[in-house]
């Protein structure tokens, strides 16, 4: 089951998160993610069904929803960048995230499923590098300048409410599912444009 960071929240909780942080989901998403680790859990234990649940934290790529205002900032960024509009920050950008690439990201994911040292395991999904918000903006815009030779414009937005710092523990996911963490985000970020540029 592909659950999410957003089951961690805040609370009490320090980054990076592990596996065995409580959970404190702070939004419907996390809530909603939560309560389908729990479900899953339970039937295991009342069915002996095998499972593996996995918190992705931040998965880019192709093929990504860049429609969607809610999916993920670097999408949302290349949806407004394609339709010659700022790319849109709240707060000051200090907040922190861990990305991983789809491509780095699909042999574990099928780990996940056929491994059975992941039976019944709780694993972060990769994130082995973590970016503020402001430092994934330079890096996108730096992408765009050197095939457009134009920079986008950025607009702050006012501070919403969300985790500042989102940064996991990610040594399960290469010991159990064999992630690596082979793309740096300027590297896909540009498979990620040059993909996003022929969409409608």
């Amino acid at each position: 089951f592909t659950s999410s960071m957003a089951t961690y929240g805040f609370g009490d909780n320090n980054p990076p998160f592990s596996e065995n942080t409580p959970q404190f989901p702070m939004d419907p998403y996390g809530i909603a993610k939560l309560a389908c680790e729990m479900d899953i859990k339970i039937a295991g234990e009342q069915h002996g069904l095998e499972w593996c649940i996995l918190r992705p934290h931040n998965v880019y790529g192709d093929k990504q929803n860049i429609w969607d205002k809610y999916r993920n900032v670097l999408g949302i960024w290349m949806y407004y960048i394609l339709n010659d509009q700022p790319i849109t920050i709240f707060g000051d950008g200090s907040q922190r995230r861990a990305f991983s690439y789809i491509d780095d990201s699909l042999e574990p994911l099928w780990n996940a499923a056929v491994k059975k040292k992941a039976s019944k395991q709780i694993i972060n999904l990769g994130g082995t590098k973590d970016y503020s918000i402001n430092d994934c903006a330079i890096i996108l815009k730096d992408v765009v300048q050197e095939d457009t030779g134009k920079r986008p414009q950025t607009v702050l937005l006012e501070k919403r409410h969300e985790v500042h710092t989102a940064v996991p523990t990610w040594q399960k996911s290469i010991d159990i599912l064999g992630f690596e963490h082979k793309t740096s985000l300027k590297d896909g970020l540009a498979k990620m444009w040059e993909w996003a540029k022929q969409q409608p």
